[in-house]
C-alpha cells in the first residue's frame, strides 16, 4: 500500500472510531453541538441577509456591481491572515511537539508523507470555523443579488472555499518550517514580535481611519465611500482573495466562464503551493525536528520567565501557595500554542467584527435592531466562554494524571488546588469577555445601563463557567486519560457542557433580556434607572443570586470530593 493511501485510511479509521465512541457514550453532546452550530449559522444568515437587503434598497448599491468586491476583499483578506497564523501554530504543535510525530518519524514512512498527513489535519482543524462563519454570508449574498444567483453559484461555492483554504494553509506551513529551521532558539521571540507588529499596524490604521471618520462624519455616505476607497489596495488582481471575490460575484450574476477562470486561478496556485510545501518538507522537516529536540535553548535560565514574574506580582493579594499554583497552570497554558492561539484568533475575529459593525451607520439601523444585535453578541460570547472552559479548564485536574499524588502530599489545603485553577480560569474569561462586550456595546452605541448589565452578566458567566468546570472536574476526574479532548468529551465533560448551557440560558433570560425588551418597547435610549419598572430589577436580582449560587455550589462540591480522594 502506498503511504498516501495508508494515511488516508488511517485518518478515516480514527475519525470513524472517534465518532462511534462519542455517539455511543455521549450522543447528546453531538446533538447539542449541532444545534448550537445551526443556531449560530442561522443568526449569521439572517443578519447577512438583512444587511445585503439594506445595501440594495436603502443605500441603492447594486450587489452585482464591482463595488461590492471591496467588502468581500476585506473579509477574505482577514480570513487569510487568521488562517496563516492558526495553521502555522496548530501545525507546529502537531509536527514538532506531538508523540504521534515522534512515532511516525521513527517508522519507515517518507518524511513528506508524514508532513502531508499532519498538514491536512491542521488545515481542516483551523478552517472549519471559517466555513461556518463564511457560508451563511455567501448564501445570503446569492439570494439577494439581482433576482437570485443561478444554481451553479451554490455548487461552485464549496469548490472556491476548498481551493482558497489551501493557499493560506500552505503559506502558514512554509512559515512554520522556515521559522523552526532558521530560528530554533528564538522562534517564540519571532512569533511574539510578529504579533506585536501586526497589532501596532492595526492600531495605526484604526487611528487614521477614525480621524477621517470624524472629518466626514460618522455614518455619512462620503465616509462610507472614502472607507471603501482606502480598501481598494486590497483588490489587486494578483492576490488570491480577490480571485475568490471576483469568481463568486461572476457566478452570482451568471458569468460562468469568468467564474471558471477565477476558480482555476485559486486551485492552480493552491496546488502549486502544495508542491512547494511538500518539497520543502523533504528538506527541512526532519532537520527542524532534530533542531527542536536538540538545538533549543541549551543554557539554563534562572529566575523564571518574565510573564510568570509579572503574573506573580499582579497576584500579590493572594497567599504565596495559591500564587504558585496559578503560575504553574499559566506556565502550562503559555507553553501550549494550541490554547493561546485559539484565544488570540477568537479575539482577533471578534475585534474585527465589532470594529466593522454597523455602529457607523446609526442613521440606517433601527434602534431595536441594534438592541437585538447587542443581545445576540452577548449570547455568542457566553457560548464561546462555555466551550472554552469545558475544553481547556475542565480537563486540567484530570491531566495531572499519575503525578497527582505529588500535589496530594503537598503541605497545603487541597482546596487551594481548586481555588488556583478557578482564579486562573476566571482571570482569562473576565479579561477576554469584558473587553469584547464593552467594545461591542460601544460600537453599537448602547446606553450605559445596558453596558453595565452586560458587564455584570459576563462577570457572572465567566465566574460561573470557571466554577462549574473546576468543581465538576474535581467531582468526576479521569486520571487515566492523557488526552484533554477525550476528557472533555467524556461523561463528566458532557455533563459540564449541558449544565453550562442551562446556566447561560437562565442568566441571559433573567438579567439582560428583560431590560433590553423594555428598551425596545420604550424606544428611548436615554432612560434612567428610576424609569425601569420594579419587577425588572427583581429579575436582575434573581439572576445575580443564581449566578452566585452557581459559583459557590460546584466549588464546594469539588472541594469535598477532592479532600476525600486517596492517593
Amino acid at each position: 500500500m502506498s503511504p498516501a493511501i495508508f494515511f488516508q485510511k488511517l485518518r478515516f479509521r480514527l475519525a470513524a472510531n472517534a465518532f462511534t465512541l462519542l455517539w455511543n457514550h455521549a450522543w447528546w453532546r453531538i446533538v447539542i453541538m449541532g444545534y448550537c452550530c445551526a443556531m449560530l449559522w442561522g443568526f449569521l444568515f439572517l443578519l447577512s441577509s438583512h444587511g445585503f437587503h439594506e445595501l440594495k434598497t436603502r443605500w441603492n448599491i447594486p450587489l452585482q456591481q464591482s463595488l461590492i468586491d471591496l467588502p468581500f476583499d476585506m473579509f477574505f483578506f482577514t480570513l487569510t491572515i487568521l488562517l496563516i497564523f492558526s495553521t502555522g501554530l496548530i501545525l507546529y504543535s502537531s509536527l514538532f511537539a506531538g508523540r504521534e510525530s515522534e512515532f511516525l518519524l521513527a517508522s519507515p514512512m517518507p518524511d513528506d508523507h508524514v508532513f502531508s498527513y499532519k498538514l491536512q489535519g491542521a488545515i481542516a482543524f483551523s478552517s472549519w470555523g471559517f466555513l461556518l462563519l463564511g457560508s451563511p454570508i455567501l448564501i445570503a449574498y446569492g439570494l439577494e443579488v439581482r433576482d437570485g444567483a443561478p444554481w451553479y453559484y451554490y455548487v461552485a461555492m464549496p469548490l472556491f472555499f476548498l481551493g482558497f483554504l489551501l493557499i493560506p494553509g500552505y503559506i502558514g506551513a512554509i512559515a512554520c518550517l522556515l521559522v523552526v529551521n532558521i530560528l530554533p532558539r528564538h522562534r517564540k521571540h519571532f512569533l511574539v514580535g510578529s504579533i506585536v507588529f501586526a497589532i501596532g499596524l492595526a492600531i495605526y490604521w484604526s487611528v487614521s481611519w477614525y480621524q477621517e471618520a470624524r472629518a466626514f462624519g460618522l455614518g455619512s455616505r462620503p465616509w462610507f465611500e472614502s472607507f471603501l476607497n482606502e480598501l481598494s489596495y486590497l483588490g489587486g488582481r494578483l492576490v488570491p482573495y480577490h480571485w475568490m471575490t471576483r469568481g463568486l460575484r461572476y457566478a452570482a450574476i451568471g458569468r460562468a466562464e469568468a467564474m471558471l477562470y477565477n476558480l482555476a486561478l485559486v486551485w492552480s496556485h493552491g496546488l502549486f503551493l502544495y508542491v512547494v510545501t511538500v518539497w520543502l518538507a523533504t528538506k527541512l522537516y526532519r532537520r527542524g525536528f532534530n533542531r527542536i529536540a536538540s538545538g533549543g535553548a541549551l543554557r539554563k535560565k534562572y529566575g523564571g520567565h518574565w510573564m510568570d514574574n509579572t503574573l506573580t506580582a499582579l497576584l500579590f493579594p493572594l497567599d504565596p501557595q495559591t500564587r504558585m499554583l496559578i503560575v504553574k497552570d499559566f506556565r502550562a497554558f503559555r507553553r501550549d500554542p494550541a490554547q493561546w492561539a485559539q484565544i488570540l484568533i477568537f479575539l482577533g475575529m471578534g475585534s474585527m467584527y465589532f470594529l466593522f459593525m454597523r455602529r457607523f451607520y446609526e442613521s440606517d439601523l433601527r434602534y431595536s435592531f441594534r438592541i437585538g444585535i447587542s443581545l445576540l453578541t452577548l449570547i455568542a460570547t457566553g457560548f464561546l466562554m462555555c466551550a472554552y472552559t469545558g475544553r481547556f479548564i475542565y480537563p486540567m485536574l484530570s491531566l495531572e494524571g499519575s503525578k497527582f499524588w505529588i500535589l496530594g502530599l503537598l503541605p497545603l489545603d487541597r482546596s487551594r488546588l481548586l481555588v488556583g485553577k478557578f482564579v486562573f480560569s476566571a482571570i482569562g474569561c473576565l479579561i477576554a469577555g469584558e473587553f469584547l462586550i464593552v467594545f461591542a456595546n460601544y460600537m453599537l452605541g448602547m446606553p450605559w445601563l445596558i453596558v453595565v448589565v452586560h458587564s455584570v452578566t459576563i462577570a457572572l458567566l465567566g465566574l460561573g463557567f470557571s466554577a462549574l468546570s473546576v468543581g465538576l472536574g474535581a467531582c468526576m476526574p479521569n486520571f487515566r486519560e492523557t488526552d484533554p479532548s477525550k476528557v472533555a468529551i467524556g461523561f463528566g465533560g458532557t455533563v459540564n457542557l449541558i449544565v453550562g448551557l442551562m446556566f447561560l440560558t437562565m442568566i441571559v433570560v433573567l438579567l439582560p433580556m428583560p431590560l433590553q425588551l423594555f428598551y425596545v418597547q420604550s424606544e428611548n435610549p436615554i432612560l434612567s434607572p428610576d424609569m425601569v419598572p420594579w419587577y425588572y430589577w427583581i429579575g436582575i436580582a434573581l439572576g445575580v443570586s443564581v449566578g452566585v449560587g452557581t459559583i459557590i455550589a460546584p466549588m464546594r462540591a469539588g472541594v469535598i470530593a477532592l479532600r476525600r480522594m486517596e492517593f
